[in-house]
Order: structure tokens, then C-alpha cells, then sequence
């Protein structure tokens, strides 16, 4: 039976090396909220891809609704398989509303997986990437005060999903300051 995971935890705990290795390994597909945003936005025959084209390129925010719509087409699209959600849902509303729109087509998220860390860990993370990255390969958040903001915004939108989660009894902890394969087999641990 096909999975439907949430990874959920700051930017830098490593929800992207797990799920690298889910897609690598145990068959997932990611789903992307910026990959599906590129895709329906270089569709030129999408009417609601040249509407959400038009907000990004004034630089304002993709609406929840539009978001939503296009994730819930591709999960239905993809309904068999195994799915990670990466980068969604970013606040309380989103998860709501992203519960209710997957229902409608029979889906339920199975687990969602919270990653602990110590922020003090990410600090350290992050400048263990800035010292070991030759220029071109370096990202453009990797640095101290874009890892800050972005931490912020996360404790202030994002955190109040784990209780959300957790009331649902769908929450588990993993503690991410554990190796790469320690936090690998935690996961394999609570989605098989």
C-alpha cells in the first residue's frame, strides 16, 4: 500500500538528504510545491498556470487555493505511489486546508515526520557547508543571516503544525541530530 509522508522541521535539519534517499531507495515520489509551480507555469495552455505566472512574476505570493488545487491534481495523478511532501504545508492553513482537499479525493497523509533539532546545530551545519562548498556549488541561503530569517519564519508559520499533526496522531519525532543513516533507519522505522 502507497504512503503519503510529510517531512516536516527547519531549514538545514537534512529533510532533504532523507528524502533524496526515500526517492533513491523505497520508490517515493517528491512533490514539490516549486517544481509543480514551475511545471503548470511554463504550460502555456494552462489557464490557471499563466494566472499564477503573472502573481510570481509581480513577486507576489502563489494564493493557498491555487497551490492546493495543483498538489491534490498530482497526488490524484499519482494515488498509487508512495509521496513526499517537500516544502508543504508551510502554516496551520495550509495543512487544514490541504487535509480537506485531499479528502475529497480519498487520500490521507499517513505519517508526519518532525524533525528535532537544536538550532545552534543548524548554525554550525550551515557553515560546515560554507567552508567544505568550492564557490559555484555553494547555495544561495547558505549563509548565517538568510538561515536565521528563514528559521523565524519557520518558528513563527510552520511550528504550530506539529501540534496540528500531533492531535491528528499522525506526529512522529525523529531526532535529527543523529547521523544521516541513524535518521534514515528512525524513518524506515515508522513508515514500513
Amino acid at each position: 500500500m502507497s504512503k503519503k509522508i510529510v517531512l516536516l522541521g527547519p531549514p538545514g535539519c537534512g529533510k532533504g538528504t532523507q528524502s533524496n534517499l526515500l526517492v533513491d531507495n523505497k520508490n517515493f515520489f517528491q512533490l514539490s510545491t516549486g517544481d509543480l509551480l514551475r511545471a503548470v507555469t511554463s504550460d502555456n495552455k494552462s489557464e490557471v498556470g499563466q494566472k499564477i505566472k503573472k502573481i510570481m512574476q509581480q513577486g507576489g505570493l502563489v494564493p493557498d487555493n491555487f497551490v492546493i488545487d495543483i498538489i491534490v491534481k498530482k497526488v490524484s495523478d499519482l494515488k498509487d505511489q508512495n509521496i513526499i511532501f517537500d516544502g508543504f504545508p508551510r502554516n496551520i492553513d495550509q495543512a487544514k486546508f490541504l487535509d480537506k482537499s485531499l479528502e475529497s479525493e480519498t487520500i490521507s497523509l499517513d505519517h508526519v515526520i518532525f524533525f528535532n533539532i537544536d538550532y545552534k546545530v543548524l548554525e554550525s551545519r550551515i557553515e560546515q557547508r560554507i567552508e567544505q562548498s568550492s564557490g559555484e556549488d555553494l547555495r544561495t541561503d547558505d549563509n548565517l543571516e538568510v538561515l536565521n530569517k528563514r528559521i523565524n519564519i519557520y518558528k513563527e508559520s510552520t511550528l504550530p503544525i506539529v501540534d496540528y499533526y500531533k492531535n491528528k496522531k499522525i506526529l512522529c519525532k525523529i531526532d535529527a541530530m543523529e547521523s544521516i543513516e541513524a535518521v534514515y533507519n528512525n524513518i524506515l522505522k515508522i513508515i514500513e
